[in-house]
């Protein structure tokens, strides 16, 4: 299968280099910025810096790697100059969009996946390595399940499906645990360097890994907003 990357985010060029590791050939990339350009020489140096049409027309398989903000209007004006078709798979990344998103491409025929790696992306060569054994968020149309499946098993990784419908909650959540747990960490290490204790992290790392296994090993109960309070 020819893949074709679009957009400068890491987790782009990365996904890429996994796919052709496991036998995919890559007919070219679209980038901008010069960070992401000196990614893409880095990591894939004998693949073609090329412009977006082009890298879609040719690509079977197209890797959206750009903001969940520029999803709608980047898959609207490719799909104006009608460069989707029956032989494509369309992909984005985001946790915040389902594969409504992609739903111009997919009135032309493409096949439609919102896939979310759970991991973070560095953009070199050591992503290949974390990525095997991660989870990848996958939603798609039933007609597709095994297609999307495939792909993520075949780069080592494993498949976590979600209905379109539970795309937002999926989002929510990811932002709360996110967003929350960060805060809370660094709150924890403030607090221990205005004590001017060295090296915070050491010491409220382990805690940290120890409140969310637990947490995590707990059955859900519901919130009392009093307890918020």
């Amino acid at each position: 299968m020819k893949i074709g990357v679009i957009g400068n985010e890491p987790a782009g060029p990365v996904l890429a280099k996994a796919w052709a590791n496991a036998g995919h050939d890559l007919v070219g990339v679209y980038v901008e910025t010069p960070a992401a350009i000196d990614r893409v020489e880095a990591l894939l140096p004998d693949v073609p810096i090329a412009p977006m049409a082009a890298v879609v027309e040719a690509a079977e398989l197209i890797i959206l790697a750009i903001p969940p903000a520029d999803i709608d209007l980047t898959v609207a004006g490719l799909a104006d100059m009608q460069l989707f078709g029956p032989r494509k798979i369309v992909l984005h990344l985001s946790p915040h969009r389902g594969y409504g998103v992609l739903a111009d491409a997919a009135q032309q025929g493409a096949i439609p996946i919102a896939m979310h790696p759970l991991m973070h992306f560095t953009g070199t060569s050591m992503d290949i390595t974390v990525m095997k054994g991660a989870t990848f968020v996958v939603s798609t149309p039933d007609t597709y399940r095994a297609i999307a499946q495939a792909l993520v098993i075949e780069i080592g990784a494993e498949p976590f499906e979600l209905t379109e419908f539970q795309r937002a909650a999926y989002a929510e959540a990811f932002e709360v645990a996110r967003d929350f747990s960060s805060l809370v960490v660094q709150q924890a290490m403030g607090i221990l360097a205005e004590s001017e204790v060295s090296h915070p992290a050491q010491l409220i790392g382990p805690v940290v890994r120890s409140a969310v296994d637990d947490a995590l090993a707990t059955p859900i109960q519901p919130i009392d907003p009093r307890d918020a309070q």
